[in-house]
């Protein structure tokens, strides 16, 4: 062998184990690896005394939160907490007894009373007595109210040093401020409500009256790489109400449908809208399909509320007044291969369906593109289900409508500009509605279509901060609006079906929840998943009532107790695993939920299920409208030029990231409801449109939120 061609195979052997060297560094598994925390410059305590060389228990760092007072305490022993806390400051003594302290967390003392300047602080063992320390630390009087009192706001979600955001006062303005401001060398990306912000360790000025969801996910790669299970990902997520909404200044034109003044999300874990909101007629015409979500309110208090019809409602109401997801548990979870054998006769004899108002298909682990001998026998047991309950509303979800959404998007998903001869030539997209060499297809059978708003991934962010989940309402709107232009479809209901969280896609970390138990006292964290935007939330009721005929709100859990003690721990429960810190040290998990009985207390906030049935609440305001009212999209001004509303305005809103403005139109009433899914949280927009008589009025768009008006036309 010459040397040239050694060297040429030396070059070659080097590259390649260079090559394979950085795509180990840069795509390989990191998850073993551990990151600590990069200082954060809070201030030092000063140690006064640590005699206890048994435990060697001392205070490194402190913080101060308003009133509230953290420290960050070390020692070479476990099993010291609770602990006996005093403080001194000038001969007046505060004491705080059996304060509990978990790994992950500083020990918090949330109000203390003391005047500025130095305090010097005990702590005392009780899990180990003798065991105990004290120092000195600074109090700061001028920031002891910034914080805003406990009755103003709510939060929920997870609790640790990581992520730790509150509403924070500042010469009259509401700052949200992550206090935590937790760094490893990883790169952690910061979001409210699903868009990317920089700043909030300093305050992001925000408006009271709305849901903040503050989510902070920390890789050790890009951002941009968080499919990769295989690297070093964390995540938490707080939820943060405000109360106090600012009313907008009255138009001449339109009136603001705004959120109104009684609203708030429940302060416990349970949702109770089913007892607090105002009694609502559904909407004529609309179909709202939810879940009854809390054991001790009875099914008639979620009829009473907006819903037209209920699953987990007892065994007393009749099925029309019921909606049913069926699963292959319905086949007791045989799969597809096995359907597709059965003889017509077999099929038939399956379809005894009891007669709910409303029935999907949610053939889950089947292939969503059934192959040719599924959608014949689907179409043989749903000819049976129609002809015995020719009123229900029947659907598949699973397989979909006739145009599923194509998840237009531009940071990666479909591209908008290839979807705009669909207005002009609309056919179906799923090979499901391909009708069979027999002449039989789906087209006849369901009368019911559903769009998929499922919460997509936060991930694959663009440079103002956008995911592909700020983009699905209008990809939904797109897919429907084709949907109704199918001839063979014209009867049909078009509805939004969602759920109230983001399905993990990429085996994503999971979220710690924080639940404070009172008996037995302590702090039980159990896994959760990531919440959807309340804006969001809001937005598909809205849209799916006002444009279209309402949704399916998914949901993944039977009706909970009403006591929030009430869990029961086992290491074999569902779910994704659980941690139990009891506030005495010592009771066992075994003692969590022990004076509980009837149900399950829940096991997340579901704030979005209370911003859905707000949706169908604002939207009964303009009911009047709705009913036999046309939908017009409407012309909108940016930067002084107008932007003329065309048949695609919903794929040009994706396209250019604008403001999607529309309207519905009765006679001389018109309802205007518009939407910003891309500008930043925290921003405002007012913008002038023009109403269909060519009145100019102008209207405001906040963050991601929806904004309802109604107002009264010239002609």
């Amino acid at each position: 062998m010459s040397k040239t061609s050694l060297i040429w195979i030396s070059g070659f052997l080097v590259f390649a184990v260079g090559s394979g060297l950085w795509a180990w560094n840069r795509f390989g598994p990191t998850s073993h690896k551990s990151y600590a925390q990069v200082s954060t410059g809070f201030p030092v305590a000063r140690t006064i005394d640590s005699s206890s060389n048994a435990c060697d228990l001392v205070v490194r760092r402190y913080r101060q939160i308003g009133k509230e007072m953290q420290f960050e305490l070390a020692a070479n022993a476990g099993g010291l907490s609770p602990y006996r806390v005093e403080i001194d400051q000038n001969g007046k003594k505060q004491t705080f007894d059996s304060v509990p302290h978990r790994y992950g967390t500083w020990l918090t003392l949330p109000e203390t009373n003391l005047n500025g300047g130095e305090a010097h602080i005990k702590f005392s063992s009780l899990g180990q007595p003798g065991c105990q320390t004290a120092a000195a630390f600074d109090f700061d009087a001028a920031i002891s109210n910034e914080v805003l009192e406990a009755k103003d706001w709510i939060r929920q979600g997870s609790k640790d040093n990581w992520l730790d955001v509150r509403p924070v006062n500042k010469n009259g303005k509401i700052y949200l401020k992550d206090f935590a401001n937790y760094n490893d060398s990883r790169t952690k990306v910061v979001m409210i409500d699903g868009i990317a912000v920089n700043g909030l360790e300093n305050g992001i000025e925000v408006k009271p009256g709305y849901l903040y969801s503050v989510t902070a996910r920390w890789i050790d790669a890009p951002y941009n790489d968080w499919w990769n299970s295989a690297r070093n990902r964390s995540v938490r997520q707080q939820n943060i109400w405000i109360a106090g909404l600012q009313k907008e200044k009255p138009s001449t034109t339109l009136t603001r449908v705004d959120i109104p003044g009684w609203f708030s999300p429940s302060r416990g874990i349970n949702v109770d809208f089913d007892t607090r909101f105002p009694e609502f007629e559904p909407i004529a015409g609309k179909l709202v399909m939810q879940y009854r979500l809390n054991n001790y309110v009875p099914a008639e208090n979620y009829y009473k509320r907006g819903i037209k019809y209920l699953w987990n409602a007892g065994k007393d109401l009749p099925p029309e007044r019921l909606h049913y997801t069926a699963t292959p548990n319905f086949f007791n979870d045989k799969d597809e291969k096995w359907f597709a054998q059965l003889s017509k006769e077999q099929v038939e004899a399956l379809a005894g369906v009891p007669g709910f108002g409303v029935y999907a298909y949610d053939y889950e682990f089947w292939n969503q593109h059934y192959p040719k001998e599924v959608i014949q026998r689907l179409i043989w047991f749903s000819r049976v289900v129609r002809k015995n309950h020719p009123q229900m509303h029947l659907m598949d979800y699973w397989g979909g409508g006739a145009y599923t959404n194509p998840h237009i998007n531009t940071v990666g998903g479909a591209n908008p500009k290839d979807f705009y001869k669909d207005y002009t030539d609309p056919k179906a997209n799923n090979p499901n509605f391909e009708p069979l060499p027999n002449g039989d297809s789906f087209r006849e059978v369901f009368n019911t279509t559903p769009i998929d708003v499922y919460p997509k991934p936060m991930f694959g962010v663009d440079k103002a901060g956008n995911s592909p989940n700020n983009f699905v309402l209008l990809s939904a709107i797109h897919s429907l609006r084709i949907n109704k232009l199918l001839p063979y479809q014209k009867d049909n209901k078009f509805i939004f079906y969602g759920w109230n969280r983001y399905m993990p896609l990429y085996k994503d970390p999971i979220v710690p929840w924080n639940y404070q138990l009172t008996d037995p006292k302590g702090e039980l964290i159990m896994n959760q998943l990531e919440m959807m935007p309340a804006s969001q939330a809001l937005s598909f009721s809205l849209f799916s009532l006002a444009l279209f005929d309402g949704y399916y709100l998914w949901n993944d859990a039977g009706p909970s107790a009403k006591n929030p003690n009430a869990y029961k721990l086992s290491k074999n429960m569902w779910g994704w695993g659980y941690e139990w810190y009891p506030a005495d040290g010592k009771t066992p998990e075994t003692e969590v939920g022990r004076n509980t009985s009837g149900g399950t207390a829940a096991t997340y906030w579901d704030f979005p299920t209370e911003y859905y049935v707000l949706g169908n609440w604002m939207a009964k305001q303009i009911e009047d409208i709705l009913s036999g009212g046309k939908n017009q999209d409407l012309a909108f001004q940016l930067d002084g030029q107008w932007q003329e509303p065309k048949k695609e305005q919903a794929l040009l809103a994706i396209e250019k990231k604008q403001p999607f403005v529309t309207s519905i139109v009765k006679g001389n009433q018109i309802a205007v409801l518009a939407v910003d899914s891309f500008q930043q949280p925290q921003a405002t927009r007012k913008f002038k449109v023009r109403l269909p008589d060519g009145m100019e009025t102008e209207i405001e768009l906040y963050g991601n939120w929806p904004s309802l008006y109604r107002g009264t036309l010239k002609k």
